[in-house]
């Protein structure tokens, strides 16, 4: 068992040799959980059994160039697992990935076995997923933006943004995601002189230039991080300018009355709970999504640059499932976009508490916790923060958190 153990290790570690330019001996220990000395043996008995490998002094492994191993064999759960990915693929809304997959996966199923090919075509009638339901076919540029992303080509676009406005604008191609079953680039514009977020089915026409850009030294994680700072610094405009009522203190926690007028709120949005912590990882990935989607640009009708987060749809109190908006402030709510919601925040009286310290952290967390402890006599039905202009050091600012009472 333990033989056969190394055996099916030592064909993984090929697998993985084929599929990457270079592979470390710490990052295959970790992957197969034993030691990277297990690993040089690992790699000394692969050699030996005549695949040239080479060894690059402090980067790692690689097959010698121009070696090439008969083609790997699926085991059915692998097939089955491209299988399923190749019905999710058909519903992606941008053809050159659709195209590409199905050629791609074309070539993968000619050298399954028998067996697997009848498994594969009985698996493919037995999967489907509800996504795109329309079939739309929105964009096929996802491949082209790819390549340039990996060549460093400078790109040209034709733009008609969500306001109906057209521009032309050279791009650095940074990095691809998806949300809300479209795909956006994000690139660093020579127009705007910063990086921006392009929805690619809203892009007309797209010309890959023969000029380079020097590469972006940053990961997408490092980028979210460096644009989540940027939404703190907006003026606050006042919601409301009546007297404060009265003012309570309670562990570093500031409350208000304060009167609200109606207004509305449209972004983006996610259904989720406080149970098992749920909520800080769901709410934490809409900021990143949020980071990136650049709604400012897609809303035609935004009255302030102000952030907010909105909690509402509440399925009973705060222990139960609610929805999380994060979005600006409009005039109204016609023509509102595809994949985002709208929330209304009533008139009414509102209790007002203020979040001061690392908002990055736990200061808005720990605001929460003593509203939730606190006798309210909550309606639960809109309540809301607000990241304005004192939210401008988010290490060290003020956010306004409203909680609607009876």
């Amino acid at each position: 068992m333990k033989e056969h153990s190394r055996l099916s290790r030592l064909t993984s570690i090929v697998t993985q040799l084929q599929s990457k330019r270079i592979v470390t001996a710490s990052a295959l220990a970790k992957k197969y959980n034993v030691s990277v000395r297990t690993i040089y043996r690992d790699i000394r008995a692969i050699e030996q059994s005549g695949v040239p490998i080479v060894t690059e002094e402090g980067k790692g492994y690689s097959l010698m160039e121009g070696y090439r191993l008969p083609p790997i064999m699926f085991t059915e759960e692998e097939a089955n697992a491209l299988i399923t990915a190749e019905q999710l693929i058909r519903k992606n809304k941008d053809q050159s990935l659709v195209d590409n997959y199905q050629n791609a996966i074309t070539k993968i199923k000619a050298v399954l076995k028998h067996s697997q090919k009848e498994s594969a075509d009985l698996l493919t009638n037995r999967v489907s997923f509800r996504a795109n339901l329309q079939a739309e076919s929105t964009s096929h540029y996802l491949m082209t933006l790819q390549s340039a992303i990996t060549q460093f080509n400078l790109i040209e676009l034709e733009y008609l943004s969500l306001k109906q406005e057209r521009s032309t604008r050279m791009v650095e191609p940074f990095a691809l995601y998806s949300t809300q079953e479209n795909w956006l680039l994000i690139a660093f514009c020579h127009l705007r002189k910063s990086f921006r977020v392009f929805r690619i089915d809203f892009i007309q026409k797209l010309t890959v230039t023969n000029e380079y850009f020097e590469p972006h030294d940053m990961t997408i994680q490092e980028y979210y991080e460096k644009e989540y700072k940027k939404f703190y610094p907006t003026p606050d405009i006042p919601l409301s300018k009546r007297e404060r009522s009265f003012v309570v203190n309670l562990k570093n926690t500031t409350m208000k009355k304060q009167q609200i007028e109606k207004f509305h709120i449209v972004g983006i949005w996610v259904k989720t709970t406080n149970q098992n912590n749920q909520a800080k990882k769901d709410i934490g990935e809409l900021w990143q999504k949020f980071m990136g989607a650049n709604l400012s640009e897609k809303l035609p009708n935004i009255k302030n640059p102000t952030i907010y987060a909105v909690y509402t749809e509440y399925e009973g109190d705060h222990t139960q499932p609610y929805t999380t908006i994060l979005g600006y402030s409009v005039d109204s709510l016609d023509n509102i976009p595809e994949g985002m919601k709208a929330v209304t925040i009533e008139k009414g009286v509102y209790h007002q508490f203020t979040a001061k310290g690392d908002l990055t952290t736990n200061a808005v967390v720990d605001v929460w916790n003593n509203i939730w402890d606190m006798d309210l006599n909550r309606t639960y039905t809109t309540d809301f923060e607000v990241y304005g202009e004192k939210a401008a050091d988010p290490k060290n600012g003020e956010a306004e958190i409203y909680i609607a009472t009876k």
